[in-house]
Protein backbone atom coordinates (compact mmCIF):
# COMPACT_ATOMS: atom_id res chain seq x y z
CA UNK A 1 0.00 0.00 0.00
CA UNK A 2 2.82 2.31 0.91
CA UNK A 3 4.31 1.48 -2.22
CA UNK A 4 1.78 2.16 -4.44
CA UNK A 5 1.29 5.51 -2.66
CA UNK A 6 5.09 6.86 -2.97
CA UNK A 7 4.47 6.45 -7.00
CA UNK A 8 1.47 8.23 -6.86
CA UNK A 9 3.35 10.77 -5.46
CA UNK A 10 6.14 10.18 -7.70
CA UNK A 11 4.09 10.37 -10.86
CA UNK A 12 2.23 13.14 -9.14
CA UNK A 13 5.23 15.36 -9.30
CA UNK A 14 7.04 14.19 -12.59
CA UNK A 15 3.37 15.12 -14.14
CA UNK A 16 2.67 18.25 -12.75
CA UNK A 17 5.89 19.54 -13.43
CA UNK A 18 6.10 18.17 -17.37
CA UNK A 19 2.33 19.90 -17.19
CA UNK A 20 3.70 23.11 -15.69
CA UNK A 21 6.51 23.73 -18.09
CA UNK A 22 3.96 22.93 -21.22
CA UNK A 23 1.69 25.40 -19.51
CA UNK A 24 4.87 28.25 -20.08
CA UNK A 25 6.09 27.31 -22.62
CA UNK A 26 2.20 27.70 -24.66
CA UNK A 27 0.57 30.12 -22.68
CA UNK A 28 3.69 31.83 -20.41
CA UNK A 29 2.02 30.36 -17.69
CA UNK A 30 -1.67 31.94 -18.32
CA UNK A 31 -4.24 29.10 -18.22
CA UNK A 32 -7.58 28.67 -16.63
CA UNK A 33 -7.44 26.75 -13.29
CA UNK A 34 -7.25 22.91 -13.79
CA UNK A 35 -9.15 20.75 -11.44
CA UNK A 36 -6.81 17.43 -9.85
CA UNK A 37 -8.30 14.74 -9.46
CA UNK A 38 -7.25 11.41 -7.36
CA UNK A 39 -6.43 8.29 -8.94
CA UNK A 40 -8.79 6.55 -6.75
CA UNK A 41 -11.69 8.85 -8.19
CA UNK A 42 -10.79 7.92 -12.19
CA UNK A 43 -10.73 4.06 -11.40
CA UNK A 44 -13.99 4.13 -9.37
CA UNK A 45 -15.94 6.34 -11.61
CA UNK A 46 -14.96 3.97 -14.46
CA UNK A 47 -15.08 0.89 -12.72
CA UNK A 48 -11.71 0.44 -12.99
CA UNK A 49 -11.78 1.64 -16.76
CA UNK A 50 -14.10 -1.32 -17.94
CA UNK A 51 -14.79 -1.92 -21.29
CA UNK A 52 -18.79 -1.37 -20.66
CA UNK A 53 -17.36 1.88 -19.77
CA UNK A 54 -15.94 2.81 -23.25
CA UNK A 55 -16.87 5.63 -25.33
CA UNK A 56 -15.09 5.52 -28.13
CA UNK A 57 -11.09 3.37 -28.66
CA UNK A 58 -8.03 5.01 -30.77
CA UNK A 59 -4.56 3.46 -30.73
CA UNK A 60 -3.09 6.70 -28.57
CA UNK A 61 -6.02 6.93 -26.28
CA UNK A 62 -9.60 5.50 -25.17
CA UNK A 63 -12.43 7.64 -23.78
CA UNK A 64 -14.54 6.43 -21.13
CA UNK A 65 -18.11 7.24 -19.60
CA UNK A 66 -17.57 7.79 -16.18
CA UNK A 67 -19.45 9.31 -12.95
CA UNK A 68 -17.31 11.70 -10.28
CA UNK A 69 -19.53 13.16 -7.60
CA UNK A 70 -22.63 12.10 -9.33
CA UNK A 71 -21.75 13.95 -12.35
CA UNK A 72 -21.37 12.34 -15.75
CA UNK A 73 -17.94 12.92 -17.09
CA UNK A 74 -15.87 11.85 -20.24
CA UNK A 75 -12.66 10.61 -19.10
CA UNK A 76 -9.61 10.20 -21.64
CA UNK A 77 -6.67 7.56 -20.51
CA UNK A 78 -3.42 7.16 -22.76
CA UNK A 79 -2.69 4.39 -23.67
CA UNK A 80 0.35 2.10 -21.49
CA UNK A 81 2.29 2.05 -24.96
CA UNK A 82 2.74 5.85 -24.80
CA UNK A 83 4.67 6.52 -21.76
CA UNK A 84 6.92 9.07 -19.93
CA UNK A 85 8.24 11.30 -23.47
CA UNK A 86 4.78 11.56 -24.63
CA UNK A 87 4.57 15.41 -24.66
CA UNK A 88 1.58 15.92 -26.38
CA UNK A 89 -0.49 14.15 -23.24
CA UNK A 90 0.19 17.60 -21.32
CA UNK A 91 -0.22 19.67 -24.41
CA UNK A 92 -3.70 18.47 -24.64
CA UNK A 93 -4.76 19.95 -21.49
CA UNK A 94 -3.01 23.07 -21.90
CA UNK A 95 -5.07 24.05 -24.84
CA UNK A 96 -8.16 22.40 -23.80
CA UNK A 97 -8.21 24.57 -20.69
CA UNK A 98 -7.81 27.55 -22.52
CA UNK A 99 -10.38 26.43 -25.12
CA UNK A 100 -13.22 25.47 -22.52
CA UNK A 101 -13.78 29.07 -22.35
CA UNK A 102 -15.66 28.16 -26.40
CA UNK A 103 -19.09 26.92 -26.76
CA UNK A 104 -17.60 24.39 -29.28
CA UNK A 105 -14.64 23.11 -27.82
CA UNK A 106 -15.28 20.13 -25.24
CA UNK A 107 -14.55 21.36 -21.86
CA UNK A 108 -12.11 20.41 -19.71
CA UNK A 109 -12.98 19.74 -16.25
CA UNK A 110 -9.74 18.73 -14.88
CA UNK A 111 -6.91 16.24 -15.23
CA UNK A 112 -5.36 13.10 -13.02
CA UNK A 113 -1.54 13.25 -12.45
CA UNK A 114 -1.63 9.60 -10.70
CA UNK A 115 -0.73 7.49 -13.99
CA UNK A 116 1.75 7.12 -16.52
CA UNK A 117 0.09 10.12 -18.45
CA UNK A 118 -1.98 12.62 -17.32
CA UNK A 119 -5.77 11.31 -17.22
CA UNK A 120 -8.64 14.50 -18.69
CA UNK A 121 -11.45 14.57 -17.06
CA UNK A 122 -14.04 16.28 -19.50
CA UNK A 123 -17.75 17.36 -19.95
CA UNK A 124 -19.97 13.97 -20.88
CA UNK A 125 -21.88 14.83 -24.41
CA UNK A 126 -24.61 12.43 -24.75
CA UNK A 127 -23.60 11.28 -28.72
CA UNK A 128 -20.13 10.85 -28.23
CA UNK A 129 -18.28 11.55 -31.01
CA UNK A 130 -18.66 11.58 -34.56
CA UNK A 131 -17.79 7.96 -36.44
CA UNK A 132 -15.59 7.97 -39.50
CA UNK A 133 -18.49 8.86 -41.53
CA UNK A 134 -19.84 11.54 -40.20
CA UNK A 135 -22.59 9.60 -38.05
CA UNK A 136 -23.30 8.80 -34.24
CA UNK A 137 -22.87 5.62 -32.43
CA UNK A 138 -26.47 4.82 -31.97
CA UNK A 139 -27.06 4.87 -35.79
CA UNK A 140 -29.66 7.20 -36.22
CA UNK A 141 -29.26 9.90 -39.45
CA UNK A 142 -28.62 13.16 -38.66
CA UNK A 143 -30.62 15.45 -40.35
CA UNK A 144 -29.34 17.73 -42.73
CA UNK A 145 -29.79 21.01 -40.51
CA UNK A 146 -27.77 19.33 -37.70
CA UNK A 147 -25.13 18.27 -40.64
CA UNK A 148 -24.94 22.25 -41.15
CA UNK A 149 -24.93 23.21 -37.61
CA UNK A 150 -22.05 20.78 -36.42
CA UNK A 151 -19.74 22.12 -39.49
CA UNK A 152 -20.87 25.63 -38.50
CA UNK A 153 -20.15 25.70 -35.13
CA UNK A 154 -16.39 23.29 -35.08
CA UNK A 155 -15.73 26.70 -37.58
CA UNK A 156 -16.35 28.61 -34.96
CA UNK A 157 -13.96 26.62 -32.62
CA UNK A 158 -11.54 26.00 -34.72
CA UNK A 159 -11.74 30.13 -35.90
CA UNK A 160 -11.18 30.58 -32.79
CA UNK A 161 -8.27 28.21 -32.20
CA UNK A 162 -6.34 30.61 -34.74
CA UNK A 163 -7.49 34.26 -33.46
CA UNK A 164 -7.80 33.99 -30.14
CA UNK A 165 -4.71 33.96 -28.58
CA UNK A 166 -1.06 35.71 -29.36
CA UNK A 167 -0.12 32.89 -31.53
CA UNK A 168 -1.89 31.15 -33.94
CA UNK A 169 -2.47 27.73 -32.98
CA UNK A 170 -3.14 24.99 -35.52
CA UNK A 171 -5.33 22.10 -35.15
CA UNK A 172 -3.84 19.66 -37.17
CA UNK A 173 -6.02 17.07 -36.38
CA UNK A 174 -9.34 18.07 -37.39
CA UNK A 175 -11.27 14.87 -38.14
CA UNK A 176 -15.06 13.63 -37.33
CA UNK A 177 -13.84 11.21 -34.43
CA UNK A 178 -12.57 14.30 -32.48
CA UNK A 179 -15.91 16.06 -32.61
CA UNK A 180 -18.24 15.41 -29.73
CA UNK A 181 -22.08 16.03 -30.12
CA UNK A 182 -24.04 16.92 -26.66
CA UNK A 183 -28.38 16.44 -26.11
CA UNK A 184 -28.82 19.72 -27.98
CA UNK A 185 -26.84 18.60 -30.86
CA UNK A 186 -24.18 20.91 -30.39
CA UNK A 187 -20.97 20.39 -31.72
CA UNK A 188 -18.03 20.13 -29.61
CA UNK A 189 -14.18 20.28 -30.85
CA UNK A 190 -11.82 17.80 -29.13
CA UNK A 191 -8.20 15.84 -28.78
CA UNK A 192 -5.87 18.87 -28.89
CA UNK A 193 -2.42 17.53 -28.52
CA UNK A 194 -1.33 18.01 -31.92
CA UNK A 195 -1.80 21.56 -31.80
CA UNK A 196 1.51 23.92 -32.46
CA UNK A 197 1.44 27.71 -32.12
CA UNK A 198 2.40 30.06 -35.26
CA UNK A 199 4.87 32.85 -33.58
CA UNK A 200 3.57 35.91 -34.03
CA UNK A 201 5.19 37.41 -36.97
CA UNK A 202 6.12 34.33 -39.19
CA UNK A 203 3.87 32.40 -41.40
CA UNK A 204 4.44 28.96 -40.87
CA UNK A 205 6.56 26.51 -38.27
CA UNK A 206 8.32 23.40 -39.64
CA UNK A 207 7.09 20.36 -38.24
CA UNK A 208 6.81 16.23 -38.72
CA UNK A 209 3.31 15.43 -40.39
CA UNK A 210 0.76 14.54 -37.89
CA UNK A 211 -2.67 13.86 -38.37
CA UNK A 212 -5.34 11.10 -39.76
CA UNK A 213 -5.05 9.64 -43.44
CA UNK A 214 -7.40 11.00 -45.71
CA UNK A 215 -7.49 14.64 -43.82
CA UNK A 216 -2.99 16.01 -44.24
CA UNK A 217 -3.15 18.73 -46.43
CA UNK A 218 -0.84 17.90 -49.00
CA UNK A 219 0.72 20.85 -49.29
CA UNK A 220 1.78 20.07 -45.36
CA UNK A 221 2.95 16.59 -46.66
CA UNK A 222 5.61 17.23 -49.02
CA UNK A 223 6.68 20.50 -47.05
CA UNK A 224 6.52 19.69 -43.53
CA UNK A 225 5.05 23.60 -43.09
CA UNK A 226 2.39 23.74 -40.68
CA UNK A 227 0.06 27.17 -41.66
CA UNK A 228 -3.31 27.94 -41.06
CA UNK A 229 -4.11 25.77 -44.52
CA UNK A 230 -3.52 23.13 -42.67
CA UNK A 231 -6.81 23.27 -40.64
CA UNK A 232 -8.34 24.94 -43.45
CA UNK A 233 -7.96 21.45 -45.67
CA UNK A 234 -9.11 19.02 -42.84
CA UNK A 235 -12.16 20.87 -42.05
CA UNK A 236 -13.22 21.06 -46.02
CA UNK A 237 -12.43 16.93 -45.58
CA UNK A 238 -14.89 17.53 -42.55
CA UNK A 239 -17.41 19.04 -44.45
CA UNK A 240 -17.16 16.53 -47.34
CA UNK A 241 -17.92 14.03 -44.93
CA UNK A 242 -20.77 15.41 -43.68
CA UNK A 243 -22.23 16.15 -46.56
CA UNK A 244 -21.77 12.61 -48.26
CA UNK A 245 -22.05 10.29 -44.84
CA UNK A 246 -18.96 8.73 -46.75
CA UNK A 247 -15.30 8.63 -44.68
CA UNK A 248 -12.41 10.10 -45.91
CA UNK A 249 -10.77 6.80 -47.35
CA UNK A 250 -13.51 4.42 -48.73
CA UNK A 251 -13.43 1.05 -50.02
CA UNK A 252 -14.26 1.34 -53.29
CA UNK A 253 -14.73 -1.44 -56.27
CA UNK A 254 -13.25 -4.49 -55.12
CA UNK A 255 -12.32 -3.35 -51.75
CA UNK A 256 -10.02 -0.85 -52.91
CA UNK A 257 -9.54 2.68 -50.81
CA UNK A 258 -10.59 5.25 -52.26
CA UNK A 259 -10.06 8.91 -51.05
CA UNK A 260 -13.45 11.00 -50.36
CA UNK A 261 -10.99 14.58 -51.79
CA UNK A 262 -10.23 12.30 -55.14
CA UNK A 263 -13.92 10.99 -55.36
CA UNK A 264 -15.65 14.10 -55.13
CA UNK A 265 -13.23 16.01 -57.55
CA UNK A 266 -13.84 13.60 -60.24
CA UNK A 267 -17.64 13.50 -59.87
CA UNK A 268 -17.74 17.25 -59.75
CA UNK A 269 -15.63 17.43 -63.07
CA UNK A 270 -18.64 15.53 -64.74
CA UNK A 271 -21.20 18.03 -62.87
CA UNK A 272 -22.56 14.22 -60.94
CA UNK A 273 -23.45 16.68 -57.95
CA UNK A 274 -26.09 14.06 -56.48
CA UNK A 275 -23.43 11.37 -56.59
CA UNK A 276 -21.58 13.10 -53.82
CA UNK A 277 -25.05 14.12 -51.48
CA UNK A 278 -25.86 11.57 -48.88
CA UNK A 279 -29.58 10.67 -50.43
CA UNK A 280 -30.59 10.29 -46.02
CA UNK A 281 -29.90 14.42 -46.62
CA UNK A 282 -33.26 14.32 -49.20
CA UNK A 283 -35.20 11.93 -47.32
CA UNK A 284 -35.24 14.75 -44.13
CA UNK A 285 -36.65 17.33 -45.87
CA UNK A 286 -40.42 15.90 -45.29
CA UNK A 287 -41.35 17.64 -49.10
CA UNK A 288 -42.21 21.13 -47.70
CA UNK A 289 -42.96 22.20 -51.73
CA UNK A 290 -40.89 23.42 -54.59
CA UNK A 291 -39.80 26.49 -53.04
CA UNK A 292 -38.68 24.54 -50.50
CA UNK A 293 -36.77 22.03 -52.22
CA UNK A 294 -34.98 24.61 -54.05
CA UNK A 295 -34.29 26.55 -51.12
CA UNK A 296 -32.59 22.73 -49.46
CA UNK A 297 -30.91 22.32 -53.29
CA UNK A 298 -28.98 25.90 -52.73
CA UNK A 299 -27.91 25.26 -49.40
CA UNK A 300 -26.57 21.97 -50.33
CA UNK A 301 -24.87 23.63 -53.09
CA UNK A 302 -23.33 26.38 -51.42
CA UNK A 303 -22.12 24.09 -48.56
CA UNK A 304 -20.57 21.74 -51.40
CA UNK A 305 -18.40 25.02 -53.24
CA UNK A 306 -17.37 25.71 -49.81
CA UNK A 307 -15.76 22.73 -48.54
CA UNK A 308 -14.60 22.48 -52.05
CA UNK A 309 -12.86 25.80 -51.46
CA UNK A 310 -11.75 24.43 -48.33
CA UNK A 311 -9.56 21.80 -49.71
CA UNK A 312 -8.22 23.90 -52.63
CA UNK A 313 -10.24 22.59 -55.56
CA UNK A 314 -8.61 23.39 -58.89
CA UNK A 315 -11.86 25.40 -60.17
CA UNK A 316 -12.41 27.23 -56.89
CA UNK A 317 -11.03 30.07 -55.19
CA UNK A 318 -9.13 29.09 -51.89
CA UNK A 319 -10.87 30.44 -48.71
CA UNK A 320 -8.62 33.12 -46.84
CA UNK A 321 -8.71 31.54 -43.30
CA UNK A 322 -11.22 30.08 -41.27
CA UNK A 323 -12.99 33.14 -40.45
CA UNK A 324 -14.03 33.38 -43.91
CA UNK A 325 -15.50 29.78 -43.48
CA UNK A 326 -17.18 30.57 -40.05
CA UNK A 327 -19.23 33.51 -42.01
CA UNK A 328 -19.90 31.68 -45.14
CA UNK A 329 -21.48 28.95 -42.95
CA UNK A 330 -23.32 31.20 -41.12
CA UNK A 331 -24.99 32.89 -44.53
CA UNK A 332 -25.42 29.20 -46.25
CA UNK A 333 -27.66 28.49 -42.73
CA UNK A 334 -29.22 31.09 -43.25
CA UNK A 335 -30.55 30.45 -47.05
CA UNK A 336 -32.86 27.83 -45.36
Amino acid sequence: MRRNEKKKKRLDLKNGGILLEELIASFDGKTNPIRCFSSDQILKGTDNFSESRVISSWGYFIWYRGVIEDRPVSIKKWSSQNLSSFTEAYRDISVSSQMSGHKNALKLIGCCLEFDLPVLVCEYTEHGPLNRDGGISSGEVLPWKVRLKIAKEIASSVTYLHTAFPETIIHRNINPTNIFIDKNWTAKLSDFWFCVAIPEGELFVEDAVKGVIGFVDPDYYWTMKVTEKVDIYSFGVVMLVLLSGRAAVFNGPGETPISLNDHVSEVVERNGFDEIVDKEIWKDFGGGGDDDLVLRRSQVEAFLRLALRCVRYKKEDPVSGMLEVAKELKLIEKLS
